[in-house]
């Protein structure tokens, strides 16, 4: 089964502005102990799917948070507005289809480590879009009778 946040992060990593920023270091859950920033971690926080009296429905609207960790709350920030840009419009990535992304929220803060400060931008994002994964839709789901 394909996985909207593999393509997200997929689509994250091709963009030209927040390669620009963070390079590849575009990452699912986790960021690895050590990794050089700027960075970005996606975080799944929800992934309802929606049902009509026909059925599941084919779209799907899921919140996702980014977090931009950086060096600078500049360069947080900076690295947030790339993602947003980037998440906005329509796009097709490997088997998954990219209707639209709306910002929820958007907070900052940041964190003490021992060799100074990671400074955080989390971008929470209402990502819709398709997945094929094997179960009904509208496209293909028939109504009692048929």
């Amino acid at each position: 089964m394909a996985s909207m946040t593999a393509a997200l992060r997929d689509r994250l990593k091709a963009d030209a502005g927040v390669k620009a920023l963070a390079a590849t270091r575009v990452y699912r859950d986790e960021r690895p102990q050590g990794s050089a920033l700027p960075a970005i971690v996606i975080l799944l926080i929800s992934d309802p799917r929606d049902y009509t009296y026909a059925g599941r429905t084919d779209f799907r609207r899921s919140r996702v948070t980014v977090e931009c960790l950086a060096s600078s709350r500049g360069g947080a920030d900076e690295l947030a507005e790339a993602v947003i840009a980037a998440s906005e419009g329509a796009a097709v990535v490997g088997a998954t289809t990219f209707q639209r992304a709306i910002v929820a929220n958007q907070i900052g803060d940041s964190d003490r480590v021992t060799d100074g400060t990671i400074f955080r931008a989390a971008v929470d994002l209402f990502v819709w879009h398709s997945t094929p994964d094997g179960t009904p839709g509208l496209a293909n789901t028939t109504t009692q009778g048929d």
